[in-house]
């Protein structure tokens, strides 16, 4: 069953969402509920529409402790940061594009499929089987075609970079919000500079963490995580030539190896992945700063000979095994 909470009248919701009156697969509820067990099989969505931000964050501290699979509904576009409910745990977020195009039961079972909660043990043994061949014949051949060669809306591999930035005081505090953008376009300029013989794509931004795409070639690949380890040894010098900082501040790595839909920069709210999910995840919650983290599903042969002896097992995240870079600089 999908369950959509919302304050809005069903009336408008539904035609804000295209629904149909007919959808016994469906129903809208007025207030969420305090204390409900849901099935498993059950999607949860919460329709943000006419929320402030504190009622968002109680409700997903609620929705966090009642159900499995959630999600958010944004159909006006409202939110500033769409990648905030994924670092929270959100399975799925429907924007203003999706919503204007009409939901069906088609796209629910979608989001829930790449959530990975449908699969049964049968499936998850099947998926491992083909994870293995694809880390087999690892890297496509020839050499990237660019960015624009890929239709948007198509399955595409890539490498997932997650970049951030943070230093012992609280940076926009400290800086001062004209300060901190100033840093902010800065480092965004270090960071495509650096990552540029990687064609590495700044996929994804928010005020905290850069995503970026890194073509599944050996070459690209490689030149990204030399260009990574470059800037951990040199943050320092970064943050004040570049920067323009005299604080001490540190750079957060993790990478990742997955699948999603290609959509162009400033049009991915209405991706759903749970490869992207995992690595916002993954920085956001486990990544350690100073270092570069990488997952089990970035094999030896992605990484440089020199760079090998640098990383080191930092146990399990999510499911999957994750490996930790040494420091350069000790604190």
């Amino acid at each position: 069953m999908i369950y959509i909470f919302s304050i809005q009248k069903e009336y408008a919701l539904r035609k804000s969402l295209g629904l149909d009156t007919g959808t016994g697969w469906l129903e809208i509820v007025p207030q969420l509920p305090v204390k409900q067990e849901f099935k498993t099989e059950d999607q949860i969505y919460l329709d943000i529409t006419n929320l402030d931000s504190a009622e968002i964050k109680k409700s997903i501290s609620l929705l966090k402790k009642n159900t499995g699979f959630w999600g958010i509904i944004d159909s006006r576009g409202l939110a500033e940061d769409p990648a905030f409910f994924f670092f929270e745990g959100a399975g799925d977020y429907i924007g203003s594009i999706l919503a204007k195009k009409g939901l069906t039961k088609k796209r629910f079972e979608a989001a829930f499929s790449w959530a990975g909660s449908s699969l049964d043990s049968k499936e998850k043994e099947v998926a491992a089987v083909e994870s293995e061949e694809k880390k087999k014949s690892f890297f496509p051949h020839g050499k990237f075609a660019g960015w624009k060669s890929i239709r948007m809306g198509t399955v595409g591999s890539f490498f997932f970079l997650f970049v951030s930035l943070s230093g012992k005081f609280n940076l926009r505090s400290k800086l001062g919000e004209n300060g901190f953008k100033t840093v902010k376009n800065r480092l965004r300029d270090v960071l495509q500079h650096e990552l540029w013989d990687a064609e590495a794509l700044l996929w994804m931004e928010t005020e905290d963490y850069y995503l970026f795409l890194i073509p599944a070639r050996a070459a690209n690949i490689k030149a990204a995580m030399e260009a990574v380890m470059k800037m951990l040894i040199n943050s320092q010098l970064i943050s004040i030539e570049n920067l323009g900082l005299s604080i001490k501040v540190d750079f957060t790595f993790a990478l990742h190896y997955g699948e999603t839909i290609y959509q162009a920069p400033g049009k991915t709210g209405a991706v759903i992945s749970e490869t992207v999910n995992y690595i916002f995840h993954l920085g956001a919650k486990k990544a350690e700063t100073g270092r570069l983290t990488l997952t089990e599903n970035i094999p030896d042969e992605a990484i440089p000979e020199g760079l090998k002896d640098f990383f080191r097992d930092a146990g399990v995240f999510e499911k999957i095994p994750i490996r930790h870079s040494r420091r350069f600089i000790s604190e």
